[in-house]
């Protein structure tokens, strides 16, 4: 009876502190997570939009190069080509070979 008792406490004992360790993080507040999750929605959303941008300057460029046979010596020389509103201080480029990329 004693040799079960002292597994049965041994067990419990290790039970509580797996328990504890396992709770050693301090409660989140929930409206702070649910302003994190919206502002990291929001970032992805405006990386999903600049991507997508890249794509229009990238074939404004080809067309640019196709009418003139040469790339464009900087990014404002196709702003009417892309037909929208696009921030183009947010992309790299270079005037010799007509890559275009984002900024990091």
């Amino acid at each position: 009876m004693k040799s079960e008792s002292r597994i049965y406490l041994l067990i419990t004992s290790i039970l509580v502190l797996v328990l504890f360790l396992a709770c050693d993080q301090k409660p989140k507040n929930p409206v702070s997570e649910y302003g994190d999750a919206l502002i990291g929605s929001y970032k992805r959303g405006q990386q999903a939009g600049e991507t997508a941008n890249l794509d229009a300057v990238i074939k404004s460029i080809e067309a640019y190069h196709a009418a003139n046979d040469r790339y464009p010596p900087s990014l404002d020389e196709i702003k009417d080509l892309i037909g929208s509103n696009v921030d183009l201080s947010k992309y790299d480029y270079n005037p010799d070979n007509g890559k275009v990329s984002l900024k990091k």
